[in-house]
């Protein structure tokens, strides 16, 4: 099995899925390439200030200045490391330390890159990058392309699905690991793990919740893969739902709800 990593530099949650996939399949890993963009990247169209002011409302003020000073501490590392102060936190540092060639790139998309991937023939691609990937290659491996994504597919497609169970009130969510397809989250379901959202669930919870499942979850994607397994899980358009970018007022609703809820639970008579 070869296996060619697509993923961002992010250091709150993809960057430790990873590094879980790299520790168990290294030998395994024909190479790793980090394209441009982050978790706050949006559609050019819409405000990435009104977007940041949505992220506080939804994480909470203590759970937004947290992840902000992780993010901004390793991008002043990394920028450190380029002046050869300290070492690069970057998932480049640790696949090179494991012997793994190492791309950074700005798009998957470009003629350059396919080169590099046709030559290196991989039977899977994982993506975790913010990148929308093209047919020339999605068409490249002999597997597919494999996505993790933090919802129970076909239910919840699209961005912050965790943002968006807490707001539907739904009563379970999951993660699926799924074949990319030209669609949003479209392609045919390999596993799905899913569990009881709990009345003190928040969205920090369920993020975490999610990515302990995941890297385990992706790991036993690719074993049954690599075993010839195809009963796959249809990701049916006419059940599906999707989800865009929260707006403010979105955010603001359900952290009205939390608040009053906080309220009525801790109130005395």
């Amino acid at each position: 099995m070869k296996i060619f990593i697509l993923t961002m530099d992010d250091p709150l949650y993809t960057i430790p899925f990873i590094k879980e996939i790299i520790k168990s399949k290294k030998n395994e890993i024909i190479g790793l390439a980090v394209t441009k963009g982050d978790r706050i990247t949006i559609n050019k169209n819409k405000s990435k200030f009104i977007y940041l002011i949505s992220l506080l409302l939804i994480m909470g003020v203590p759970y937004f200045v947290h992840n902000s000073f992780i993010t901004l501490y390793f991008k002043i590392g990394i920028l450190l490391s380029n002046y050869n102060i300290g070492r690069s936190s970057s998932i480049l540092e640790f696949a090179r330390e494991n012997g793994i060639k190492t791309y950074a790139i700005k798009t998957p998309n470009s003629k350059s890159f396919l080169s590099i991937l046709e030559k290196g023939k991989p039977d899977i691609i994982i993506n975790q990058s913010q990148s929308i990937l093209k047919v020339p290659i999605l068409n490249i491996p002999t597997i597919g392309t494999l996505n993790r994504h933090n919802a129970l597919l076909p239910r919840n497609r699209g961005r912050l699905t965790p943002f968006w169970v807490l707001y539907k009130e739904e009563t379970e969510t999951g993660v699926s690991i799924h074949f990319v397809e030209e669609g949003i989250d479209s392609g045919p379901i390999v596993i799905q793990k899913k569990y009881k959202v709990e009345k003190d669930d928040t969205f920090k919870t369920l993020v975490n919740k999610n990515y302990k499942i995941a890297p385990h979850l992706m790991l036993q994607a690719i074993d049954l893969l690599e075993d010839g397994f195809k009963d796959f899980v249809n990701n049916d358009d006419n059940q599906a739902s999707y989800n865009s970018t929260p707006t403010l007022k979105e955010a603001w609703d359900y952290r009205k709800r939390r608040m009053l809820r906080f309220l009525r639970n801790n109130s005395t008579v």
